[in-house]
């Protein structure tokens, strides 16, 4: 693995493990093992590297959720449920704790640097619109959203979601999650 990726697997751990402030380039130097002139080399600052770190979850995620949310195998709305019990069951895998860190990073710096702040807002449309893609496939009517574009149906998804994740980290279980689950997907969570 090339150093620079060791860095952003380090700087991903420690920003979900602590945050973004908390987390100091000689720690996260030691736990990749790369020398520090390695981290300048390839990030002048750490808001660049923490930018960085964010792009790079990013594209993961829209990765994920396209191969998801694009499935042909799966009608749409399965598609959509599918895609919020995978990052239902990624919290699951982290003991409820953590969250997600484009939902961490958009809480702790969003209000106070710009450069995040423009990062992050693009990063959420790009989900968005991803989700906002398959929902131009349902019938609104079967989330109760009916009365909202694909656009704003994906968006008031994404906002309930990020709500519940937050609510998740303070609970440190899955009932937000589940209520979220149960809320939209009503008669899909009865049947099973």
């Amino acid at each position: 693995m090339l150093n620079r990726e060791k860095l952003l697997d380090a700087g991903e751990h420690a920003f979900r493990e602590s945050s973004f402030s908390e987390s100091g380039i000689n720690d996260i130097l030691a736990s990749s093992g790369v020398p520090k002139g390695s981290f300048y080399h390839h990030f002048p600052s750490k808001e660049v590297f923490g930018i960085a770190v964010a792009n790079r979850y990013n594209e993961a995620q829209i990765a994920s959720a396209k191969k998801c949310l694009e499935d042909p195998s799966h009608p749409h709305i399965d598609r959509l449920r599918l895609f919020f019990e995978q990052a239902r069951e990624d919290m699951r895998n982290r003991k409820f704790q953590q969250g997600c860190l484009m939902c961490n990073l958009s809480t702790e710096l969003a209000d106070e640097r710009p450069a995040f702040q423009a990062v992050l807002d693009t990063h959420w449309r790009d989900m968005t619109a991803v989700v906002a893609e398959c929902l131009s496939k349902v019938e609104l009517s079967e989330l109760g959203l009916e009365h909202l574009t694909s656009a704003q149906a994906a968006d008031w998804l994404m906002n309930a979601w990020s709500g519940a994740l937050t609510r998740m980290k303070a609970s440190g279980n899955d009932e937000p999650l589940a209520l979220f689950m149960r809320t939209v997907f009503k008669m899909k969570e009865q049947q099973q």
